[in-house]
């Protein structure tokens, strides 16, 4: 589910096709140094969720995610319960940093501020946790977009949820390929949901720091929102089910930046753990921001690594942060598919874990 469309082959064709969501937001965003977004626009959750009482416990995050894990289920043909005990399939999610909007939040800072404007805790025990709807705590928990997931999918194996950035989303999808490895089980879904298009998000986003790209160079990161959930299965299991297998992971490595690192750095380090030499295509993370897209061009060629195409999701997706490394890495198994090729998916980003996986289309 993201703003440029809700399957990869319709994402995939929309991004060859130039085509990009960003647009301003309706907010008043002048106090900000991003002044845009990529909204999903067309968006109606009753479509996936039929529980009108499930529905209004989920924030948009989790109804995104519901979504999107339930068309990711469909296309892979899997029913727990029916190809695997339920118990067997893990569940490996990241989710964004928030999912208040502002008018939620500011209704408790209102009813919860002194005379002076700071916060009196006696005001909130008072008079706010009155004015506070019970449903209010499903909606801010981060591990809730993953536990509707798990109730709507009936999936109940291993499980964990990862917050917020990109490279939490590679660990997510990591763990999954793990499990599959170890044999703890032959299948799991793995993926994450984001939405940052709202005021709250854009100040908590400015406040970390990951809108200085625009501060120093005028360009750098937009926000966006959406969920991708990844199948992922034991080579042998799939095929004996009979379906539909995009591409193989080759090899994927996961690491961070550390005080004695820098982005170029980890970013070379991880791509060469992966072992290519040549792809034919690279699914590159550059969102905009300089430094990030500087880091990533600087480890490519400190790699030697070459390929005859190249794309960028978030600079027409927007960046989706928690679910970003899902979307890549969807991406280029679709294109490893269609082109029967090796591609490189990197999943770098803000924050100090970064991921980079390896495809080959089958």
């Amino acid at each position: 589910m993201t703003p440029l469309g809700k399957t990869p082959a319709e994402v995939l064709e929309r991004i060859e096709a130039g085509q990009s969501a960003v647009t301003q937001p309706a907010f008043d965003a002048s106090n900000l140094l991003c002044k845009l977004h990529s909204p999903i626009t067309e968006f109606h959750a009753e479509q996936y969720i039929e529980d009108a009482k499930a529905l209004r416990l989920m924030n948009r995050d989790a109804q995104l995610a519901v979504a999107a894990a339930r068309l990711a289920i469909a296309d892979a043909k899997l029913q727990a319960g029916r190809d695997y005990p339920a118990e067997s399939i893990s569940l490996y999610g990241s989710t964004g940093l928030t999912g208040m909007p502002a008018e939620e939040a500011a209704n408790i800072v209102k009813h919860s501020a002194d005379s002076n404007g700071n916060m009196d805790l006696g005001r909130f025990g008072r008079i706010t946790l009155k004015r506070v709807r019970p449903v209010l705590s499903f909606k801010i928990l981060a591990n809730m977009p993953i536990c509707f997931v798990s109730i709507f999918a009936n999936i109940r194996g291993q499980n964990a949820v990862y917050t917020p950035w990109e490279g939490q989303g590679a660990q997510a999808i990591i763990m999954g390929i793990r499990d599959i490895q170890e044999g703890r089980t032959n299948c799991a879904l793995v993926g994450g949901c984001d939405v940052s298009t709202h005021e709250f998000a854009f100040v908590t986003l400015q406040q970390l720091g990951a809108f200085q790209s625009w501060s120093k160079h005028g360009i750098g990161p937009v926000p966006g929102e959406g969920a991708a959930f990844l199948v992922l299965e034991d080579e042998e299991s799939a095929a004996a089910r009979g379906v539909r297998v995009y591409a193989r992971v080759s090899a994927h490595a996961l690491g961070t930046i550390g005080t004695s690192t820098d982005a170029e750095e980890t970013f070379s380090e991880l791509i060469s753990r992966t072992g290519p030499r040549r792809v034919n295509s690279i699914v590159l993370a550059g969102d905009g921001d300089v430094q990030i897209a500087e880091a990533e061009a600087q480890a490519l060629a400190r790699q030697s690594l070459k390929s005859n195409f190249q794309i960028r999701p978030k600079r027409h997706l927007g960046n989706l942060y928690a679910a970003a490394a899902a979307v890549q890495v969807g991406l280029a198994a679709l294109i490893a598919h269609r082109d029967k090729q090796q591609v490189l998916a990197d999943c770098f980003g803000y924050g100090s874990q970064q991921g980079v996986f390896l495809l080959e289309g089958i």
